[in-house]
């Protein structure tokens, strides 16, 4: 009986210790603001030729946010680069997605465009042209599902097909290597005594706190088991 319950005990500590390892450690795309979201079902071709540009305005832009997306409705993998430019007061960036083929480079489906942060958070329009002599097919949507705050313009025209349009913080980076990020955000909603710090205590109780009141508590039923037992 005690060695089939500390079997158990050990097999349920060890998935969860795997859980948690997963979670934590598991590269993940950190996501700053969402303009548009991209297609959920159908895309909705937008082609943009050379000279057009597509913009959306009041897209928050935060001072982590260093990789605009985009995503390619490209029927063939090979596509002209991207140039993607920012415009708020005091502020502006224009940049080129990186050249292809590869990942984030639109021929993959998905434009990742680095850009330098600004100092502040600002509300920018965002807009995006074929940097090349040929048109860019980008991935825009007619889902009443995909919602966004203001209309997709071409060329200072608005048009129903919403381009999407996602804020990163950069490449994918385990959930660990940001640990100190995901508990500033977390607390950013909480009473001001309620800092990182105090999630950190917090998470670390539940982390390891937990599970060791659990063996304990396992531990101290089997002994009390036994006692009982014995007194018999």
């Amino acid at each position: 009986m005690r060695r089939a319950a500390l079997v158990t005990l050990f097999v349920v500590l060890l998935v969860g210790a795997f859980a948690m390892a997963k979670l934590l450690l598991r590269d993940r795309v950190a996501v700053t603001a969402v303009a548009t979201p991209p297609p959920i079902i159908t895309a909705e071709p937008l082609t943009l030729k050379p000279g057009q540009e597509a913009c959306q305005r009041e897209v928050p832009v935060d001072t982590t946010t260093r990789v605009v997306r985009i995503y390619s409705a490209s029927p063939v993998p090979d596509v002209p680069r991207l140039r993607v430019t920012l415009r708020a007061p005091g502020w502006s960036q224009e940049a080129l997605s990186p050249p292809g083929p590869g990942r984030g480079t639109g021929s993959d489906g998905i434009y990742d465009t680095p850009i330098d942060p600004p100092r502040r958070s600002v509300l920018a329009t965002v807009c995006a042209s074929s940097a090349g002599d040929r048109p860019a097919i980008l991935a825009a949507s007619l889902e009443d599902r995909v919602r966004a705050r203001t209309k997709t313009l071409v060329d200072g025209r608005a048009i129903e097909p919403r381009l999407g349009i996602v804020l990163l913080e950069g490449p994918s980076r385990s959930t660990i290597s940001r640990l100190r990020t995901v508990l500033d955000r977390a607390a950013f909603f909480q009473a001001p005594i309620v800092g990182w710090f105090s999630l950190a205590l917090l998470l670390v109780l539940v982390v390891v706190a937990v599970p060791g009141a659990a063996v304990y508590a396992t531990l101290r039923a089997l002994r009390d088991d036994e006692d009982a037992a014995t007194r018999r």
